[in-house]
């Protein structure tokens, strides 16, 4: 009997994920600046929605996604709470578009290999983006360094982390 009751809660929150993310997902066609990060759900139907957007997100954007969830989605149909907020500034970047809104903003990079890569986020394409940083480096003839300028290409998902750097 138990296994059943479990399968049964497996099945009402998947229902219940399902409904809220179909719910989210019309919603946030209503605002066009902001997008989805992070949707995380708990085993008693604790919701945790992080958004970014190309120009931040508000308190109010906040409040009104979360009103116009509420409208849409009955309490008394399910128990459930919902927590919405903005990812910060110290959010690691994980879309093409929390990319190319951070161009000229200085990045840490963390490759697989955890080596480090800090410089300016210049360019972000569909498919990867690059960044360039200013290195010494001991110079080819004679003694002493040079400082050079550098850069990498990154292809998204090709590395461990990506972050904005606050001077």
């Amino acid at each position: 009997m138990e296994i059943v009751e479990d399968k049964c809660l497996l099945f009402f929150y998947m229902k219940f994920e399902e409904k809220f993310r179909n719910i989210l997902s019309g919603i946030l066609e209503n605002y066009k600046s902001l997008f989805l990060i992070e949707l995380t759900f708990s085993g008693n139907n604790d919701v945790k929605v992080f958004l970014d957007g190309d120009n931040g997100v508000s308190l109010k954007d906040c409040s009104s996604i979360n009103s116009d969830i509420k409208k849409k989605l009955n309490q008394d149909e399910v128990n459930y709470s919902v927590e919405i907020g903005s990812c910060g500034i110290d959010y690691p970047l994980k879309l093409m578009r929390q990319f190319k809104k951070n161009i000229s903003r200085n990045v840490e990079i963390t490759d697989f290999d955890d080596r480090k890569y800090n410089g300016i986020l210049v360019k972000a394409s569909n498919t990867s983006f690059e960044i360039n940083w200013k290195e010494r480096q001991p110079k080819k003839i004679g003694k002493g360094k040079v400082t050079v300028d550098l850069s990498k290409n990154f292809n998204y998902g090709e590395y461990k982390k990506a972050q904005v750097i606050l001077n």
